[in-house]
Parts: C-alpha cells; structure tokens; sequence
C-alpha cells in the first residue's frame, strides 16, 4: 500500500499540471475564437479554421475529463473517515474502462443510480473488484452489447450491479475466482443478480 500511495502522489501532482496545460490550451482556443469572429470575414480559410477549433475543443474537454479520472485513481489509494463514495468512484472507473470495452465493441454505462452511498473499502479496494467483474464481462460479451453497471441500495449496504451474461458464465473466467477470493478477504458479498443474470457486490459498511 505504500507504494501505491506513493504513486498517487506523484500521479496526482502530474494531473493537476495536465489540467493546468489544458485549461492554458481551452482559453488560447477560446481566444482565437474571438478574434475569428471579429476579424475572420475576409480570411479566406475561416470555416476550416472554425472546424479546427471545435476539434480542439472537443479533444481539451476530452483531455480534462480523463486527468480528472486520474487524479481520482492517484488518491483512491488513501483511507478516508467516511469511506469511499461508491457512485464516484464508479464513474471514474467506467471512464477509464471505456476504452478496454470499446476495443471489444461494446458499450460501456454507468446507470444513474444512487449517490451518497459509501462503503468502509478505500476507493482503491473497491475499483479493482469491480474491474475485475468487468474484466469476466467484457471477455464474454458479443460485439454491440451493452454493459451497465450501476450503484443499488439493499438492505442498508452498498450493492454495485453488473449486468451481463449470466452467473455461471461468469463464474467460468479465470477472474472470477479472484474476485470472489479478494472480495471475501474484505468483507464484500459476491452473488448472482436477478434471475441469475450478471453479477452484484455487496459492500461493507463504513466504520461507525
């Protein structure tokens, strides 16, 4: 764990200093803009140079989204009093899986689902026993699926749903068996979802 914590540290200052170069990129692009749109009418390249500018616009928002999800892996090593809030780092978990999923065709989504749920697990503990469900998943799923994974409230604890192929089928990859021996080791339930389908982690408490 020390090592992780160091990584994140060091990760974490590198994606503030990603958000800062993007966000100096995002205004000089907005700057260009203006000065487009005051001066641009007799620039025979205008519309060439408009469409390059919503491209790089786009690619910045794309940019900052990503570091943002880094930078909240690079402090998901760290405990918290509170303990980690399930929905958040679901969101940043998908994000950063999206292009394992997109690589195998299919369509990855995070559910809106309950917020302010939290679980005694660091945020750490808790993105990789998800990513290894989603790591059973991904590896069964036909190209042009989609895959959903959303944050439930059952009997008082925190619950992630993955639904995918069904139960055993999932039980057949080489992950699952990890996942239900790392997710014992921390109090989290591992169960099939309903009617059999996908799968559901129940997850501890966090400490009174």
């Amino acid at each position: 764990m020390r090592d992780a914590l160091f990584m994140g540290r060091l990760t974490a200052g590198a994606t503030h200093e990603m958000q800062n170069i993007l966000a100096t990129i995002r205004e000089s692009g907005g700057l260009m803009e203006d000065l487009l749109a005051v001066g641009g009418e007799g620039f025979a390249h205008a519309e060439r140079f408009k469409k390059g500018l919503c491209v790089l616009a786009e690619q910045v928002e794309r940019g900052m989204a990503l570091s943002e999800q880094l930078n909240y892996c690079a402090h998901a090593p760290e405990a918290t009093p509170a303990g980690a809030e399930v929905n958040e780092a679901m969101r940043s978990l998908v994000g950063l899986y999206r292009r394992d999923a997109a690589r195998k065709r299919v369509n990855l989504v995070l559910a809106a689902g309950r917020t302010g749920l939290r679980t005694s697990l660091r945020a750490l503990e808790l993105m990789g026993r998800a990513g290894l469900a989603l790591d059973c998943a991904l590896a069964l799923l036909p190209q042009g699926s989609q895959l959903m994974l959303s944050v439930e409230e059952q009997g008082g604890l925190a619950v992630l749903r993955l639904d995918s192929p069904g139960y055993e089928a999932l039980r057949g990859q080489e992950p699952f068996a990890e996942l239900e021996r790392r997710a014992r080791a921390l109090g989290a339930g591992v169960s099939a979802g309903p009617g059999g389908q996908g799968v559901v982690l129940s997850l501890p408490k966090p400490q009174a």
